[in-house]
Order: structure tokens, then C-alpha cells, then sequence
């Protein structure tokens, strides 16, 4: 009997260890379960009307939080970008998302004119627009040229010398004149 005793109080203490170290597994397992999902934002990105350039920065924003960067891609012509923002609750993104906080985006680091509910349980279809102001060209008067310099006697600096020009050339031609009438002379 005091056997049986034993056994008993030994199969009872197994129990025990064993019901223990599985109620650890399970409260380890709930306190190591994954986040929440992120919010999923999609669409496509212009600039001035036009397709923002492949590779231009798209942020969201929650207030001041920055809560997700992606670069802009072209798909079928069109510019386009996909970017997860995460739940705000954990210690990698405080500030960031929760349920219905509205997330702002930022197109090259320009406020975007569209904002978007955070929403983890949808896809989130925004496209983005941004407009950039353009240099207005202020208008300033031609000058007015100056007459050409015509020349009036020897190249001197900043005066011209196209008398002197067209003095070599007569001398030049005058010269090839002399020898094409040699060259006539000596016919055979």
C-alpha cells in the first residue's frame, strides 16, 4: 500500500511539472505573437500632372511620425508606388498607425494632396499628386547691339583689319595673274 502511495504522489508530482511547463509554453507562445498587420497603401504618383520620375522617394506620415518609406516604380506606363506603414503600437514605429489615424504622404519631400485612413484590414487604393511652383522667368529688356566696327585704317587692337585683307588678296591675286600669263607665254 505505501507503494501505491508513492506511485500515486510521484504520478501527481509528473502532472503537476508537466501542466506547469505547459502553461509556460502557451504564455511564452502569447507573449512572442507576430504584430499586427501594417496598413498597405497603393496607387500611382504625379508630379505637376505627369509621372513622378522611377525612384522618387513616397513617405507616409502619422502627425510627425515618419511610418514608411518606398521608392516609385513604372507598371504599365504609369508611376506607381506600394508602401506598408505599421501599427504604431510597437517600440519600431511609435506614433505610426492605428485604426482610422490619418496618414499624409510626402512625393519627393512634397506634401502630397491626398491623405488616407489607416486601415490594416484593406488595401488602401490612393493615388498621389504633388505640384511643384516653377521659377517664373522675370522678363528683362534685350540689349541693344552696337554697329559693327567697319574699319578704317590699319588692325589696331580692338579696330579691324579687313583693309589690310583686302589688300593681301589683291596682292595675292595679282601675283597668281603673273604666273598664269608665264604659263601662257611658254606654249609649245
Amino acid at each position: 500500500m505505501t507503494r501505491t502511495v508513492t506511485n500515486r504522489v510521484a504520478m501527481g508530482l509528473v502532472a503537476l511539472v508537466m501542466s506547469a511547463a505547459a502553461a509556460m509554453s502557451v504564455s511564452g507562445a502569447l507573449a512572442q505573437s507576430p504584430p499586427n498587420p501594417p496598413s498597405r497603401f497603393a496607387g500611382t504618383v504625379k508630379v505637376n500632372g505627369q509621372n513622378a520620375a522611377p525612384g522618387t522617394v513616397v513617405e507616409a506620415r502619422v502627425g510627425s511620425a515618419s511610418c514608411g518609406v518606398t521608392s516609385v516604380f513604372m507598371s504599365g506606363g504609369e508611376a506607381r508606388y506600394v508602401l506598408d506603414s505599421p501599427e504604431g503600437n510597437t517600440q519600431s514605429a511609435p506614433g505610426c498607425g492605428s485604426d482610422g489615424a490619418l496618414v499624409t504622404f510626402l512625393v519627393g519631400g512634397v506634401q502630397a494632396a491626398e491623405s488616407g485612413p489607416w486601415r490594416n484590414y484593406t488595401l488602401n487604393l490612393l493615388n498621389l499628386s504633388t505640384s511643384t511652383a516653377t521659377a517664373t522667368p522675370t522678363p528683362t529688356k534685350p540689349a541693344t547691339p552696337s554697329a559693327p566696327d567697319a574699319g578704317t585704317g590699319p588692325a589696331t587692337e580692338g579696330g579691324s583689319g579687313a583693309p589690310w585683307l583686302v589688300i593681301s588678296g589683291l596682292a595675292v591675286l595679282a601675283g597668281a595673274g603673273a604666273v598664269g600669263v608665264r604659263g601662257g607665254l611658254r606654249r609649245r
